[in-house]
């Protein structure tokens, strides 16, 4: 039975759905089938700085930065009330060119979903007993939030500590944006206006 006692530090949002989404893998419950599949890129900096008295990884990130891909469903988006859990993610957290974690659906223990404003992703590892984490990268947009959007507004917030490992504090994000990944078809027709403007350049100087 799992316990959500080492959720205390955690959001309410984040804890419901660490817990919602350990037990959901517990039972092997797959969520509801994505209809309208759209990835986006997410990308962000990390404070100079982690909160007074943090230790591990919120220290390690200070002055780092994340990047990454996630595909939602976003027929389902804004989530006004419910969570939208993400079809794949994968966010890394670099420092100096390092990656010290990466948040991925690929890894034991990792969950992620967008409720109201909020997208988050989530290592719950140590409820699940797949590892020693328990921490979740969460940023907050404006309102009605559908995946593209630009904020000053999040964190990553550490429990690891409950476990062996000693990790445990905030880092706050002083910048994130969501856009589209780009379809196929505006690559092309990007390299087509690059094209033209290039042979309309060399005629002119002929």
């Amino acid at each position: 039975m799992l316990s959500a006692t080492p959720l205390k530090r955690l959001s309410p949002a984040t804890a419901t759905a660490v817990v919602g989404f350990a037990m959901l893998a517990a039972t092997g419950t797959d969520p509801a089938q994505a209809v309208n599949l759209k990835t986006f890129n997410i990308s962000g900096d990390f404070a100079p700085a982690a909160l007074d008295g943090s230790v591990g990884l919120p220290v390690n990130l200070a002055n780092a930065f994340f990047n990454g891909t996630y595909t939602v469903d976003v027929d389902q988006l804004p989530a006004s009330s419910s969570f939208v859990d993400l079809k794949s993610w994968t966010v890394n957290l670099v420092k100096n060119n390092t990656v010290l974690r990466t948040l991925s659906n690929s890894l034991a223990g990792n969950t992620a979903y967008i409720q109201e404003n909020i997208l988050a992703f989530s290592d719950a590892g140590l409820l699940t007993k797949q590892n020693n984490n328990l921490y979740s990268l969460e940023l907050d947009f404006d309102s009605n939030f559908t995946g593209t959007g630009s904020s000053n507004d999040g964190k990553l917030l550490d429990n690891s500590d409950l476990g062996s490992v000693k990790s445990s504090g905030l880092t706050a994000v002083t910048f994130v944006k969501s856009e589209p990944v780009p379809e196929p078809q505006t690559f092309a027709g990007i390299v087509v206006v690059t094209t033209i403007g290039l042979s309309l350049k060399r005629k002119q100087k002929a």
